[in-house]
């Protein structure tokens, strides 16, 4: 099983306001990856469903904000859990999102973790899909991490094997999952358009057109 836990906690220092509410094309900032992985999860949890009772994907929201928990309330199987620790830095997201699911779910020894940011809108349901085949084609051939690269730049979403939690947990401060994934021979996927891997850090890059 893939867990998606989806980072929607962050402090918007260099934006000047609240990136995550930001509007981009009439809707809040956090809402277009959130939207497009819940669409996801349902296309393939839809089709292994035809199979067994199973489902290969859910999705964990972490946030500091109550409109985003609200938000995420109103969506089915879209889990959010409330982390105002994450204003001490991206670690207490990623340990807050990790232990939501093991509070939540029945983990498996060969589930994979899939850390997606909430700042990075113009990233293709396409470029998703590519990764989550990937992970699920490695599946018990010991590949632990899996990312998406265009070129030289490397972005999320990023993928962890169930073996590396406990490495994520020890994560302290603004270190985030590179730290762990750098250790280990990771799989890419390769995409094509890199401002997919962009995280929106300034008002000035968020000028774009979001193309689904």
């Amino acid at each position: 099983m893939i867990h998606i836990i989806y980072m929607a906690a962050g402090n918007s220092r260099r934006f000047g306001s609240n990136k995550l509410f930001y509007e981009l094309n009439g809707k809040p900032m956090y809402r277009h990856l959130l939207e497009r992985l819940i669409e996801i999860k349902d296309r393939y949890n839809k089709l292994k469903n035809a199979e067994s009772n199973n489902p290969v994907i859910d999705i964990t929201v972490v946030t500091r904000y109550r409109e985003i928990l609200d938000y995420c309330a109103c969506i089915p199987d879209c889990h959010a859990v409330l982390s105002p620790d994450s204003e001490k830095g991206i670690s207490y997201t990623i340990k807050a999102g990790i232990m939501a699911v093991q509070e939540q779910k029945k983990t498996g020894m060969q589930d994979y973790y899939m850390f997606a940011v909430a700042d990075q809108p113009y990233l293709k349901s396409q470029s998703v899909i590519k990764l989550i085949d990937k992970v699920l084609e490695n599946k018990g051939n010991m590949k632990s991490v899996f990312s998406l690269r265009c070129g030289d730049t490397v972005g999320n979403p990023c993928v962890f094997h169930s073996s590396l939690i406990s490495q994520l947990l020890s994560l302290e401060g603004d270190k985030g999952g590179r730290s762990v994934a750098k250790k280990y021979d990771c799989v890419y996927v390769d995409i094509a358009d890199e401002r997919e891997l962009t995280d929106i850090d300034t008002l000035s890059n968020s000028k774009h057109t979001v193309t689904l």
